[in-house]
């Protein structure tokens, strides 16, 4: 950021809203365009160190008010020893104000999950667990050359349960190559017998520079039909919302009250502080609005501390204003659509993709399925 971005970075609204970047991985998976690494664990502890450099470097210079929701992502955070958790959380509760009922999320991969790790998760706070299970397809899991089977998700989630864990979301990606409608439903059905609060479904998507990405140049792993991919997201819809979830989001599903609130505040384009390699912060007075990042690399990130920035943006009113738009119509509660859209929202009503009702837009199901279009519409 320039040297005006910063000296107005202080007036911004309070941060409410925590996420911390745990890059480390034991493997990373084929499809994964995440800031991830594998092979650093030796640099957890150091890396710890670099965070709780970067936190007070942060509580000092930016407002924070209590903390509603802190999250914790990847990489895979449920690779940091217990030890080392339960510090990072002790430490976060004693540098800001966290709300008594704040909600606290950790992503966790079901190979990494065990009873020691759920038990120093818990005493530090945690009270939201992200399972990425992905799928229990073998030939899907072994195409996204995810190091996990359907029996230790199984395990990791009545694991979490039984241990008192009461909001687990699980992760399922469709749209897989060779993965076929029937064995998308298998998988959907399995999710469901578990009995979680939160289903996530993504697309599949081949992002450039990925080892899936090459493979589909190559011509090693085929292209997925278009039709299929329409029809897994409808089963998704259909058993999803007959087994009780509701979808509140283009990807997300939830059963009442456990909607997931610190993707909320993305959405609601809330401002949220990120810690750790690469996270993104976004601030704003009102009208106008700031991004920024940090050093992606672990090793540079540590030696950086605590002025872990690397870059950012200032967003001009009506960009910031559009992106409001376009993350609001991701959900099915919509937004009050702000001024100097007239003609695009009326282009997309006309399209089926949203409507209008007490003042607000929101998407309609055409809407969520192809938010893609909403999104090249107002940006």
């Amino acid at each position: 950021m320039g040297s005006a971005t910063r000296s107005k970075v202080f007036d911004v609204q309070p941060f409410r809203h925590l996420y911390v970047h745990v890059p480390f991985c034991r493997h990373k998976c084929g499809y994964c365009d995440f800031n991830a690494y594998a092979g650093m664990d030796r640099l957890m502890p150091d890396y710890v160190d670099a965070l709780e450099l970067e936190l007070v470097f942060a509580r000092e210079r930016y407002p924070f008010q209590q903390l509603e929701t802190v999250y914790f992502g990847g990489g895979t955070p449920s690779l940091l020893p217990p030890t080392l958790a339960a510090r990072l959380l002790a430490f976060i509760r004693g540098t800001f104000n966290v709300a008594p009922d704040a909600e606290v999320t950790l992503e966790a991969n079901p190979a990494s999950t065990d009873e020691a790790k759920i038990a120093s998760w818990l005493d530090g706070g945690v009270n939201r667990l992200s399972l990425g299970v992905q799928g229990f397809d073998p030939k899907a899991l072994a195409v996204l050359e995810r190091r996990t089977d359907a029996s230790q998700a199984t395990r990791a989630f009545a694991l979490a349960r039984a241990m008192g864990v009461r909001n687990i979301s699980i992760d399922l990606i469709y749209a897989v190559p060779y993965q076929s409608k029937a064995t998308w439903l298998d998988t959907l059905g399995r999710a469901v017998a578990l009995d979680p609060d939160h289903v996530s479904t993504y697309c599949l998507s081949f992002e450039e520079g990925t080892l899936l990405y090459r493979r589909r140049a190559e011509g090693r792993v085929p292209e997925v039909d278009a039709d299929l991919q329409w029809d897994q997201l409808d089963a998704a819809c259909v058993e999803l919302a007959a087994a009780g979830f509701r979808r509140y989001e283009v990807s997300n599903w939830a059963r009442a009250g456990f909607e997931s609130r610190h993707n909320q505040a993305y959405w609601r384009c809330r401002p949220v502080y990120g810690a750790g390699a690469g996270a993104h912060s976004y601030a704003t007075d009102g009208a106008t609005a700031w991004r920024w990042w940090n050093v992606a690399r672990p090793r540079e990130y540590i030696a950086a501390a605590p002025t872990t920035k690397a870059d950012g943006e200032e967003l001009e009113p009506r960009k910031a204003a559009a992106e409001s738009l376009m993350l609001g119509l991701r959900t099915t509660d919509g937004m009050v659509a702000p001024s100097g859209f007239d003609g695009e929202l009326v282009k997309l009503e006309r399209a089926g993709l949203i409507q209008r009702v007490s003042g607000r837009v929101s998407p309609t199901r055409r809407g969520l399925d192809l938010h893609n279009q909403i999104a090249l519409a107002v940006l």
